[in-house]
């Protein structure tokens, strides 16, 4: 059981357990995500998108924003991400600063519907 705990600790999880004393252990999505965002330091400012959706996507008219401008970019015709992998956009791509505190950053499907948000 101190080893589970310990486990538990180092994944991040907390002490909730699934009724039979075992923990739980938190899952990935099974759709495309916000797999991070960082705010700081200005220059290293980005937002990764990972496609754990079981299948390829094609991302051609979805959008990334933030709390300023929900729909701020727009990632562009053909972009597909296969199951599994992820994507980068930086500041300068974006178009947008990540704030330190107080952001909330969007990604909405090619129908305008939110998908994942991310906030600090």
């Amino acid at each position: 059981i101190l080893a589970i705990t310990f486990l538990s600790l180092l994944m991040g999880c907390s002490n909730k357990t699934n009724g039979l004393n075992e923990p739980i252990i938190p899952t990935e999505p099974e759709k495309v995500y916000i797999y991070s965002a960082v705010s700081s330091p200005t220059t290293s400012e980005s937002v990764t998108i990972k496609n754990n959706s079981g299948t390829s996507q094609d991302l051609t008219g979805w959008t990334i924003g933030d709390i300023n401008d929900p729909t701020a970019y727009k990632i562009p015709n053909g972009t597909n991400l296969i199951q599994g992998a992820k994507k980068t956009y930086y500041r300068s791509t974006l178009g947008f600063q990540i704030n330190d505190t107080g952001e909330i950053i969007y990604l909405k499907n090619s129908s305008g519907n939110t998908v994942d948000t991310w906030s600090n």
